[in-house]
């Protein structure tokens, strides 16, 4: 096959977690995962800034971040993405430490030279067609924040196709692209097919995984996301972009993290390189 380029992880899914944490940032491990990704043929590895923020994350200090772009350089693994978990406990709208919080995020993403901020808009941040203009103030300062830091601002919602392009009509800022999540849009009903034609080249990143009728995360194949139609759907818009996987462990991370390899490979080389 033609192996697929620009494929990543999100931070901490290729070494085991405490029972119950999905989205969990490797503590003390967090270098291992370079050299692991690097051996497993993963080229970029998602940044997470967490929940709760977190002073053990190198990405809040100058030392951290040296230290990340030296593991970068020598294990040849990307850091290019970088998903701000922050705004889903704590809420973006009329809240100016939030806001603050961001803007620090940002400057720290261009010491780190990423060229892609992923805004998560669930649960305290939730982005709806009833809210969305409570919205328009707080990411357009972001999105001017990341423009002039050299990244892309990629946000994540609830929204269909035709809601997102509604709602991306209103913002000045052309900079504000989406991310395409296989798991989170099967949860909440979308056509994942029609969704990725409609939104075509504002998808600027897709977040690969598979959910199941009760919205967990599941190993890849076994829930409801049909990848043969997705990667048919990329193929059309002819998407060339980056993608994370931000999968279920498994019992053995390492192990899992190959086997989606192959797999989105597989759909990939099935439907982009067609003779």
């Amino acid at each position: 096959w033609k192996k697929m380029k620009n494929t990543g992880i999100v931070q901490g899914r290729l070494i085991k977690s405490p029972p119950g944490e999905l989205q969990w940032f490797p503590q003390d491990d967090w270098d291992k995962e370079f050299y692991i990704a690097s051996a497993i043929g993963i080229e970029n590895i998602e940044l997470i800034a967490e929940r709760v923020h977190n002073e053990k994350n190198p990405i809040w200090s100058d030392i951290g971040v040296e230290k990340l772009l030296k593991l970068s350089n020598k294990t040849n693994v990307n850091i290019h993405t970088l998903c701000n978990d922050h705004v889903v406990d704590f809420s973006l709208v009329k809240n100016p430490s939030v806001l603050k919080q961001n803007l620090e995020l940002i400057k720290r993403g261009k010491k780190l030279r990423c060229n892609k901020y992923v805004l998560p808009l669930f649960e305290k941040s939730e982005l709806n067609m009833k809210n969305y203009l409570n919205f328009i103030d707080p990411i357009s300062i972001i999105s001017n924040a990341c423009d002039e830091a050299g990244m892309v601002l990629c946000l994540e919602t609830i929204l269909n196709a035709k809601e997102l392009l509604m709602v991306l009509n209103k913002f000045e800022n052309k900079n504000i692209k989406v991310v395409f999540d296989t798991g989170n849009r099967i949860a909440f009903g979308h056509d994942l097919y029609n969704d990725i034609i409609m939104l075509g080249d504002k998808i600027e990143h897709v977040h690969i995984k598979d959910k199941n009728k009760t919205n967990e995360n599941v190993l890849l194949s076994t829930g409801l996301v049909d990848f043969n139609m997705v990667f048919k759907a990329l193929k059309k818009i002819n998407y060339k972009k980056s993608y994370t996987f931000e999968t279920f462990r498994g019992n053995n991370p390492v192990q899992t993290a190959k086997f989606n390899l192959n797999l989105v490979n597989f759909f990939h080389s099935e439907n982009f390189n067609l003779i």
